[in-house]
């Protein structure tokens, strides 16, 4: 005999759980009405109105939501909007995709995708009153709609507190009326829906009406087109006066970018510097008009290359194993943008004084704007995706890679715009609290490719940026030995029989001497701390791996011998830069090797061949030869980087030595994409283009290479040619000349 009972019972859900929905889901008096505004949007209506009446109390307020959409019909009503949670709007099918149901007038993407935006009211007051007149819309064989008035009016009454005092939710009961007396009716000649709220919860000050007004203009998207879709707001005062509007802040941005991705991932991105006020600094474009070398590719082109290079960098800080890296970036070569079609317009501002000048004849407007509007706000089609670009809510984390790198910056600097597909970006969920999209695979892909038009925007304004920087310096640059070299052109304007002129001339040489030996002596332990710390890092994500290969059973010994190699080669990396130095004849060769077998594996991951050729004349060199090794592994590791972000079956770097008029030259090119600034920003510090790239490498060699010679960045095709590159090498090349202490 069996001792289990089987009971079944299905859930009761309490009444109170309506009024959750309100209160918990929707964050603020704001949002309510933004949930309200959509079901008219959803609805095919051209215009929604928003009407406040004595709303600075409690009892005696009103809110009023009326649309000219295309009303809800008594079926909708009974099967439709008394059951929360419908998935009416975009209807799941049984393999959990969402289907779409187009609206059927202007054919929008339906906004509302929760069956609970309806519920809003509840967190504006205790009653509504619900009016709606329906119309039925067909279409004919040519796609010509016709529109039928219904000769009702729907009447639904709710006191929202009946459902905290009852205890579950059958036990409300709502009763709903069908109007056909035309006499009464609040839409006697159109379609549409009212719904008046009272009761308030909370009376509206001025301060939360213009809230109210700043959310609004931020809720419809800037592409939107207001002959077919606009809020009004009407609070019957004076609020609203001298509302300040945006359309001043965007002209005036000195830089903008407009950057469009297909799902093929190929980009369209155009880009402007300009300062209204200050014709002297210049100007400077990227688009189909741009024509200089440098500029012109960067108009269009396939990223999913790049963006493989940023996602390798990604998983490697998540400390994946190499196996599971590869395998994760095969899928990625595979795969399209799985979001559609998205669009990212970027207005960005510099908050200095003098740059503010160079921007508005009112700088106090620029700085009172963007604290209202400041933040990158995401659209889906005509409607904003909240809470992204509220105020605080800097969801690219743009504040933490200004702290962490002065080439970027703040969130509060920038109006931005993000336009999804709304058809065809479905992937993307709302939470249910309207506090942004749920964090799956295509949102990660999302903020993936957003943030990596940003990194693209950013190299380009902080090019600008530096220009402009130099202008109000006055021509002078801005390292510290450019100030030195100012300030005694000032000394040498004293009149030539001032004794304190010659003073302080001493002094300031003083001062350029003491800059110099202090410069040379950091540069051996920054260049010995950028090598060290590759390897370091390195060695942490494989002792992991070195720990689950040692327990396998069998053991799995080629793997585990790899591994040992793997860290030997780390290891010996380490030691080529902690051993005592100093400016020396070292072997040349044997450093370069180095170099080159600190690379072994990553070089081996991604398929990349190092061909060299050494000049069998030269078998030393005079240097510093941590430096040394520093330099090359900066240099073959920008090679890794670019190299990993092309297609090619053929990838290679290639390094040779050979003897000049003055010196050694080694020279190390690659067949990647090739450097795409200006000289003077490759070597500028803090610049660059790599995901988590700090920018100092160039910047280190460039400084070095002073003291033993010069840095040679060679963009000429015909000059590598002559000095014997195959032509396969086409891509970036840089030569270090030494010719200095030999």
């Amino acid at each position: 005999m069996s001792k289990t009972e089987t009971h079944e019972i299905n859930f009761k859900p309490k009444a109170h759980i309506l009024v959750l929905l309100g209160e918990e889901l929707i964050k603020s008096p704001v949002m309510a009405i933004y949930e309200l505004i959509k079901n008219g949007y959803d609805a095919d209506a051209k215009e929604v109105k928003v009407n406040f009446r004595d709303i600075e109390t409690k009892d005696n307020g009103i809110i009023e939501i009326s649309d000219s959409g295309t009303g809800i019909t008594s079926e909708i009503l009974e099967s439709v909007w008394f059951e929360p949670g419908t998935d009416f709007r975009k209807p799941v099918t049984s393999s959990g995709e969402r289907r779409l149901t187009r609206s059927p007038i202007f054919n929008r993407i339906p906004m509302g995708e929760k069956g609970v935006g309806r519920f809003a009211v509840h967190k504006l007051g205790h009653v509504i009153s619900l009016v709606s007149r329906p119309a039925k819309i067909t279409k004919n064989s040519k796609g010509e709609i016709a529109t039928e008035l219904l000769d009702y009016e729907l009447i639904v009454n709710i006191d929202w507190r009946q459902f905290s005092q009852s205890k579950y939710l059958d036990d409300v009961k709502i009763i709903w009326e069908k109007n056909y007396d035309k006499t009464n009716f609040k839409f006697p000649n159109s379609h549409g829906t009212i719904i008046e709220i009272s009761n308030l919860k909370e009376p509206w000050s001025r301060g939360m009406a213009r809230q109210l007004k700043r959310n609004t203009i931020s809720m419809v998207s800037p592409k939107n087109n207001s002959d077919k879709f606009k809020i009004v707001l009407d609070f019957n005062n004076w609020w609203l006066n001298d509302f300040p509007e945006t359309d001043e802040l965007i002209k005036v941005a000195p830089y903008q970018m407009n950057a469009f991705v297909d799902d093929n991932l190929d980009l369209t991105f155009e880009y402007s510097f300009k300062t209204f006020n200050n014709p002297l600094i210049g100007t400077r474009r990227i688009g189909i008009q741009t024509t200089n070398e440098i500029d012109k590719p960067k108009y269009k082109r396939n990223i999913k290359g790049e963006l493989r290079g940023f996602l390798r960098e990604r998983l490697e800080k998540r400390e994946f194993d190499n196996e599971t890296i590869e395998k994760l970036l095969s899928e990625f070569d595979d795969s399209k943008l799985p979001i559609g079609n998205l669009m990212v317009e970027m207005n960005s501002y510099d908050l200095d004084s003098l740059s503010l000048k160079d921007t508005i004849n009112s700088p106090s407007l620029i700085k009172e704007l963007l604290r209202d509007h400041s933040g990158i706000k995401v659209f889906k089609g005509d409607l904003r995706v909240f809470d992204y670009g509220d105020p605080g809510k800097d969801w690219l984390g743009l504040d933490l890679k200004r702290v962490q790198n002065k080439e970027w910056f703040s969130n509060n600097q920038n109006v931005g715009f993000v336009f999804l597909d709304a058809a065809n970006s479905s992937q993307l969920i709302e939470k249910t609290n309207r506090e942004g999209f749920i964090e799956n695979a295509a949102f990660e892909y999302f903020v993936f490719v957003i943030e990596f038009l940003m990194s693209e925007f950013k190299a380009e304004r902080h090019s600008d940026r530096n220009l402009w920087l130099k202008h109000h310096k006055k021509g002078n640059g801005n390292s510290f030995g450019d100030q030195v070299s100012g300030f005694k052109e000032l000394i040498n304007e004293l009149p030539n029989d001032s004794a304190v002129k010659d003073k302080l001339i001493q002094e300031a040489e003083k001062l350029e001497a003491r800059y110099e030996e202090d410069k040379n002596t950091l540069l051996i332990p920054a260049g010995v701390g950028m090598t060290a710390s590759f390897a370091m890092h390195e060695i942490e994500k494989l002792v992991p791996r070195l720990k689950v290969t040692t327990k396998e059973e069998p053991i799995n010994k080629p793997k585990l011998t790899q591994e040992v190699e793997e860290l030997e080669d780390y290891v010996n990396g380490i030691l080529s830069v902690l051993k005592k130095g100093g400016i020396k004849s070292i072997p040349l060769f044997e450093s370069i090797n180095q170099a080159i077998n600190n690379y072994s594996l990553k070089l081996k991951l991604r398929k990349i061949q190092i061909e060299v050729n050494y000049d069998k004349n030269i078998s030393s060199i005079k240097c510093d030869k941590r430096l040394l090794i520093t330099m090359l592994m900066n240099l073959i590791d920008n090679s890794i980087y670019w190299l990993d972000s092309t297609y090619s079956e053929d990838k290679g770097i290639y390094i040779s030595t050979r003897k000049t008029e003055k010196g050694i030259s080694v020279l190390v090119v690659d067949n990647g994409p090739g450097f795409k600034d200006k000289i003077e920003d490759i070597i500028r510090p803090f610049f660059s283009r790599k995901e988590g790239g700090i920018g100092i490498g160039m910047y280190l060699i460039d400084t070095v290479m002073i003291q033993f010679g010069k840095l040679n960045i060679i963009t000429d095709k015909e000059e590598l040619s002559s000095l014997g590159v195959p032509s396969k090498y086409n891509g970036a090349a840089v030569e270090l000349n030494f010719n200095k202490l030999q």
